[in-house]
């Protein structure tokens, strides 16, 4: 009787201890990892002692620790997708709106407002300060949005008829907190982007 009391009370002090351990715990999976040995600790001594809202407590508890940690795992898969490899952004299609612009035509200037990113389906865009053009299913209007002043930094002319899906910058935002991924590619196409631009600007100025 005795040693089943001393083992009762060594599985609550197994338990609290790894409680506090969890305070000292900077990381989410080590955090997590430490709850569930808690939690399990705690059912040893629930059991044992009989003592039916701690067992309840943390049987409701284990699983919902297991799916955090599931969750966790996944996130951080989809960010090294997202870094190994580029989205789909057709996916995105269903939620833009369709444009057929005719050649010649100034899709936006430089210093305009920057409202909305486009995704070119058909044709050649042009950016006339940069001397530089894209083809068909690329992005192209992605970094006004996300500076302060929320400018276009290069004047969008379509050198040939072509058709373009627009999505707004309000839309855009919400799919980037939905997916994570989405926001990592955007990130690293900006930042190609405006190194690219420093280039071609400089060469730009070197031909003048």
């Amino acid at each position: 009787m005795m040693d089943y009391a001393f083992w009762t009370e060594m599985a609550l002090w197994l338990a609290s201890a790894l409680v506090f351990a969890a305070f000292f715990m900077k990381a989410i999976l080590p955090l997590r990892a430490i709850a569930i040995a808690s939690n399990i600790a705690f059912v040893v001594y629930g059991l044992a002692a009989e003592n039916l809202p701690i067992f309840v407590l943390h049987v409701a508890l284990l699983p919902l620790n297991a799916l955090r940690i599931f969750q966790h795992l996944k996130l951080i898969q989809t960010v090294r997708n997202a870094l190994e490899h580029e989205p789909k952004i057709e996916k995105q299609i269903p939620f833009m709106t369709r444009y057929a612009i005719p050649s010649g035509t100034t899709v936006f200037r430089l210093g305009d407002r920057a409202e909305t990113i486009y995704l070119l389906s058909e044709g050649t865009i042009e950016f006339t300060e940069l001397g530089v053009s894209l083809g068909p299913q690329t992005i192209f209007g992605e970094v006004g949005p996300f500076l302060v002043d929320k400018s276009r930094t290069a004047t969008a002319v379509c050198k040939t008829d072509c058709v373009v899906f627009a999505l707004s910058e309000a839309r855009l935002k919400e799919m980037v907190i939905k997916e994570p991924a989405l926001g990592l590619f955007l990130t690293k196409l900006i930042a190609q982007r405006l190194n690219r631009n420093v280039l071609a600007a400089r060469k730009h100025s070197d031909g003048i």
